[in-house]
């Protein structure tokens, strides 16, 4: 091994000067030139090699040259012999990278030490990710050398932190967890060991989904049941379970950690958790590091002084008692006697149930732990103490899928060995019951004299059906309403008046929309109930807060409200409060005017959906909140959804506004309810156009939503609307403008007319960049980078694209955002980034949208497309055509335009691929079949691009037996502007001029192309 390797690049690169001493490189270039050749090795990189290293994007006239020249540069500041010559290139002479990677155990501490930094941070081009990776590599084996050179050498201590540097750089990797774990225990650090386990099973489950292998999970089990004994401290009042704590074993890890590292520690939760179970079982495992542990049950304490009495009665004290002779010192009083037992011996206190005598708990425990140095306390109540230095462990409910699976599955083949449990319906049940032990535990015992079908029936009364639990157990712990009750008894009466009336929300709530609903300022009710852990606060990503209940405490509310008649006042408290909610926030939805807006709707999504189903007898509550959720819709591109509630948009419609503000809301729910009626070819709409323009009337037609339903949806025909958009580019509403000029755009797009779509697209988004329409915005961009990809401009698309993609994530525009994307991958592709193309289409195979089947078939197929073309560029052919071949069969099962694209390039695609011409007879006809069609069904207004790309896909097969007929049949299609997104159709119109006519007179001649004898058949059979 070298002393001093002559380049470093494990950190910034560096290099010996001609003076001996570590300089940095003077400029990029010499930084790429230097990592490029010490990743290149003792075997050096050739000239061709290089100039990509170094000149990807742009190589220089004369690489060779400029090459030489960097390297002169280079070595008149480096040392003699760092930059050696080959006949082909360049090499180094060595590296740290080299050492490293060639590095023994017996070096593998000297080669770690040769890290100066984070490997490739000072470089900006792709050697930067291959030198990470490297060195990310040679570091984790010299981890694992180190370490075992230790271990073998009974050197454990100094192992551990080596370990978890090893885990640290490979975190999904179980064998060095593994080997953390067992070293950690070897050195008696059995807690730290079980902690790895947690932390370790938490990665898994964040990144992939997993759990730990089984090997591990074995180790963790061995370590936690030789933690629990033996037992070396006097136990008073722990008990020991009959049965096995399932679920728990993160929690309990914490505990095993939090309790001897904090002198107070609290076990907080809602109530049916098993915070009184963790209790005992931590006690039972640090038994071997108390001399004595005391459970105290405060259960009993009915008031803040029977606190003091139940912990002496647990610790053995005595009260007062009289002397019997003056000369006899007077005995002490029992706060005092207690104390001295509890000072005698390092203990371990657990005071189980607080929080109904919080206050007098609290001080005792900061009394106690002033007055006895060696004292360590253990508390479980709904809300912590809120004494300084005090520990939380908060356990959540149990994950319905696995660990409450697991435990209602133990739990009821214990009551009836045999019972038949469905995976999917335990699962279910799980999920019904908040993934709460106790509520669990009942409901398996129920299954001794019902089937898990009945059960999950009978779930609709859960308070009826849970009941009858362990006879062991306190009363608050043997059925589900006495566990809820108890909760409830804990708070004052106006808390407990608002936990009845927000049971209404069925998906949650703000702190604003809880004082909305209550009608005064609900902060302090809120915050005892989050206190009582009868809500849940959870902090969104943008630091907005929410609230939620837990079902089985929510269905307790509801029956409240039910038993004192107030079930009507309250669903109508929520009705006025969505109908608030739809007025405030529909204004910033449209065109995206505050981008926040679609958020904040989106969240409240289910809430207002059981509004608009239960609001048939309040017809301007239903308009309202069914507008503001079909423009949601509309904004997310989730057309479906929007179908879903025509019926209850026309039913409201029905009824005449009252006000101008349920006008103006009648006249935007028609208007869309008709709009995406007639887009999905639905029944609904003559009765939609009727009842819309009813609501529109005679009266002012200025507004957005106005102007929209006059002049486009209640337009007499298409040329009529089209007429329309002329007029209203001009209009001076400028949300009016921006849209028109964005539709009008779409118009001279599908007619092929790309330059005029440009045009109007740049209105639009002038218009909406001054105006602060973002969405608008983002649409107009979005488009241009369609159309520029029509002209074959895929460089400036894709620049495009990416300053769209960073300005507009703000937008919750899903859909939108994959097509975006999807647009990204495919000028990435043609541009010669594959490993982007290959990253986004890979992205979006793997996930779904917002959007229908229809869309998901789409996305799907075009994901799928995109990797084919992947492939082909790679030379990968066998992986290209079955790629083709899905994408194919997958868009084949829709009727979107999508599919004669797909079609199209798959068949170019296939043919550049040398797939034999007996094979594509049958694919050419389809497609020549499919356009064909389209003209004669959509007459002159067809799709022009569409046709046009399948055009351009015929003529990659007909080029091979009839160039000329080719090149005509693709100038035509290239005169309609076909879609050039796809690489295998931007192929075949490389060096074809478009034909020489304008959009009508194309129109006519495609049909007559398509029939013409060259077209007809692509000549010959050619094998």
């Amino acid at each position: 091994m070298r002393d001093q390797p002559l380049v470093r690049v494990l950190g910034p690169v560096r290099f010996t000067s001609r003076s001996g001493d570590d300089v940095a490189p003077s400029g990029a270039l010499p930084r790429r030139l230097l990592a490029s050749l010490a990743l290149a090795g003792q075997e050096g990189r050739s000239v061709a090699g290089l100039t990509d290293d170094l000149w990807s994007d742009e190589p220089p006239r004369n690489p060779r040259g400029a090459l030489q020249m960097l390297v002169s540069r280079v070595r008149s500041a480096a040392a003699d012999g760092l930059l050696e010559s080959t006949a082909t290139g360049y090499r180094v002479d060595a590296s740290d990278l080299l050492t490293a990677e060639r590095a023994d155990a017996a070096g593998a501490a000297a080669a770690l030490a040769l890290w100066t930094g984070e490997p490739g941070a000072d470089l900006d081009d792709g050697t930067a990710e291959e030198l990470r990776q490297r060195a990310g590599r040679a570091r984790i084996r010299l981890l694992a050398l180190h370490a075992a050179t230790l271990l073998d050498g009974d050197r454990g201590a100094e192992a551990i932190p080596v370990l978890e540097r090893l885990v640290a750089a490979s975190p999904l990797d179980g064998e060095p967890v593994g080997r953390l774990m067992r070293a950690l225990a070897g050195e008696g650090r059995t807690d730290a060991a079980i902690a790895a386990f947690a932390a370790h099973r938490e990665r898994l489950a964040d990144a992939l989904g997993a759990d730990p292998e089984p090997a591990l999970v074995r180790l963790n089990t061995e370590l936690l049941r030789g933690a629990a004994a033996p037992a070396t401290a006097e136990l008073v009042g722990v008990r020991t379970s009959t049965t096995a704590l399932l679920g728990r074993e993160d929690d309990l890890a914490r505990l095993l950690s939090a309790v001897p590292a904090h002198r107070l520690t609290s076990i907080v939760g809602t109530g049916g958790l098993g915070k009184t179970r963790l209790a005992h079982e931590t006690a039972l495992r640090l038994a071997d590091r108390f001399e004595r542990i005391v459970f105290t049950e405060l259960v009993g304490a009915r008031a803040a002084e029977d606190v003091e009495l139940v912990l002496g009665a647990a610790v053995g004290a005595r009260s007062l008692q009289r002397a019997r002779r003056l000369t006899e010192p007077m005995p002490a009083d029992l706060p005092t006697r207690t104390r001295e037992i509890l000072a005698d011996r390092r203990t371990l206190l657990v005071l189980d149930n607080c929080e109904h005598v919080v206050d007098a708990a609290a001080a005792l425990a900061d009394d106690l732990l002033a007055t006895i140095p060696g004292l360590t306390v253990l508390t479980t109540s709904r809300v912590p103490l809120l004494l300084p230095g005090e520990a939380v462990v908060a356990p959540q409910p149990l994950p319905p899928a696995t660990a409450a699976s697991a435990l209602f599955v133990d739990r009821a083949t214990a009551a009836r060995p045999g019972a038949a449990l469905d995976a999917a319906l335990v699962e279910r049940v799980c999920a019904r019951l908040d993934g709460l032990p106790l509520a669990i535990e009942l409901a398996a015992a129920r299954l001794r004299s019902m089937t898990l079908p009945e059960l999950d029936t009978r779930l609709a009364d859960r308070f009826a059906v849970l009941v009858g639990g362990d006879r062991s157990a306190p009363d608050r712990h043997r059925t589900l309403l006495a566990l809820i009750e108890w909760s409830r008894r804990l708070l004052s009466p106006a808390a407990a008046d608002a936990l009845a009336t927000l049971a209404v929300f069925p998906d949650g709530f703000t702190g604003d929309s809880a004082s909305d609903l209550l009608g005064a300022d609900a902060a302090e009710v809120l915050t005892e109930l989050v206190d009582q852990s009868l809500l849940a606060f959870v902090e969104a990503p943008g630091g907005a807060g929410r609230y939620r209940m837990l079902e089985t405490v929510r269905e307790y509310g509801l029956r409240d409200l039910a038993e004192r008649g107030r079930t009507a006042v309250a669903a109508r408290a929520l009705d006025d409060w969505a109908l608030r909610f739809a007025r405030r926030t529909a204004p910033g939805l449209t065109a995206g005017v505050r981008p926040a807006v679609s958020r904040v709707v989106a969240v409240e999504e289910e809430t207002l959906l059981v509004v608009l189903r239960g609001a048939a007898d309040r017809p301007a509550v239903a308009m309202a909140v069914g507008a503001l959720l079909a423009e949601l819709w509309v904004y997310r591109g989730e057309f479906a959804s929007i179908v879903g509630v025509l019926p209850a948009l026309i039913e409201a419609g029905r009824h005449r506004p009252r006000s101008e503000a349920e006008q103006e809301e009648s006249v935007r729910g028609l208007a869309l309810a008709a709009s995406i009626a007639m887009l999905s070819v639905r029944p609904e709409v003559p009765r939609s156009l009727a009842l819309l323009r009813r609501a529109l009337g005679t009266g002012d037609r200025r507004g957005f939503w106005r102007v929209l339903a006059a002049e486009l949806v209640l337009s007499r025909d298409l040329d009529t609307g089209v007429a329309a958009l002329d007029r209203l580019t001009g209009d001076p509403d400028p949300l009016v403008s921006s849209f028109a000029h964005l539709m009008r755009a779409q118009l001279h797009e599908n007619e092929g007319a790309v330059a005029a779509a440009i045009g109007d697209l740049g209105a639009a988004e002038a218009i909406a960049a001054r105006q602060g329409y973002t969405w608008f915005r983002f649409l107009a961009r979005t488009n241009l980078v369609s159309l520029l990809g029509q002209r074959g401009e895929h460089a400036e698309a894709l620049a495009v694209a990416r300053r769209a993609r960073q300005e507009i994530v703000e937008l919750d525009v899903d859909t939108d955002l994959r097509q975006l994307d999807w647009l990204i991958g495919a000028n990435a592709i043609i541009t010669g980034d594959l490993a982007e193309g290959e990253r986004i289409f890979g992205r979006l195979a793997a996930s779904r949208g917002r959007g229908g089947p229809a869309d998901e078939a789409d996305d799907r197929a075009l994901a799928l497309a995109g990797l084919a073309e992947v492939a082909a560029a790679r030379g990968e052919w066998a992986e290209a055509l079955a790629r083709w071949d899905e994408a194919v069969a997958v868009v084949g099962r829709a009727s979107s335009p999508w599919r004669v694209v797909i079609d199209a390039a798959a068949l170019a695609g296939r043919a550049a691929l040398g797939v034999p011409s007996a094979e594509l007879e049958r694919p050419y006809r389809r497609v020549r079949t499919l356009l064909i069609a389209i003209q004669r069904l959509q007459g002159g207004r067809f799709d022009a691009p569409v046709v046009g790309a399948g055009m351009v896909g015929l003529s990659a097969v007909l080029r091979r037996t009839d160039a000329a007929a080719a090149d005509d049949l693709a100038a035509l299609g290239l005169a309609l502007g076909a879609r050039r997104d796809l690489a295998s159709i931007d192929a075949a119109a490389r060096g074809v001029v478009p034909a020489p006519f304008g959009h009508e007179e194309a129109a006519r001649r495609v049909v007559a192309m398509l029939r013409s004898p060259a077209v007809r058949r692509p000549g010959p059979v050619v094998g």
